[in-house]
Formats: structure tokens, sequence, C-alpha cells
């Protein structure tokens, strides 16, 4: 694999926040501005790491694109995604979930990246 581009890193995210989405059980419950909010954010995480990290050369993978970064968006999200589970009904739903929909678009970037020849630093 040479590299991913922009739209391959939306497609895997988005693909994967509907599987989220649908196993939060969220396509019963106030499903419209929710999906909103985790289709916007899981975009903007997906994309994070080549906005902060721009690739300038082939080697332009830094801190952002780690294995480290892997580990945190990774941990991240799943608390988020245990707190979004176990309080479906609190007021602050809408952002402790469009919070975890970021770090998966983050963690899918990165998982994405890890397969490509250029891997991922440590």
């Amino acid at each position: 694999m040479a590299g991913m581009n922009r739209q391959a890193h939306l497609v895997i995210g988005g693909g994967l926040f509907l599987v989220y989405f649908y196993a939060a059980g969220l396509f019963h419950a106030a499903a419209g501005a929710l999906f909103v909010f985790g289709i916007v954010a899981v975009s903007a995480g997906s994309l994070f790491p080549d906005i902060v990290e721009p690739a300038t050369s082939a080697r332009h993978r830094g801190i952002f694109h780690s294995r480290r970064a892997l580990k945190v968006a990774g941990v991240l999200f799943l608390i988020s995604a245990v707190i979004v589970l176990l309080a479906p009904a609190s007021p602050r739903l809408p952002v402790v979930f469009a919070a975890s929909c970021f770090f998966l678009g983050w963690a899918a970037h990165l998982l994405a990246d890890s397969v490509t020849r250029a891997g991922l630093p440590g």
C-alpha cells in the first residue's frame, strides 16, 4: 500500500462511525442531532493527524501519527464510548458522543496509516 488519502480516511472513519452508532443503539434514540454531531466529529478526527502534521514529505509522521498517539486515541475512545453506553440519558450525551467519535476517527486514521509502507513511528 502506498499511502492513504483524505477520502480513504473519511470512508474508513465513516464506516466505523456507522458501526459504532448502530452498536450504541442510537439509531432508536434521538438519532438526528447525534448522527450529525457524530459524523462531523468522526470526519474531523479522521483528518486531524494530517491537519496538524501535513504531508510535506514521505517521512512527515510525527507525534500525532505515532503508535503512542494511537494508544491515546484508542483509550480516550474506549473511555468516552463506555460513558455513552452506560449513560445514554445524560444531558451531556451529545458532547461525550462527539468526543468519542472524534477519537474513533483519529484512531481509525492511525490504524489505516499503520498498514502503509511508512507505518507509524514509535
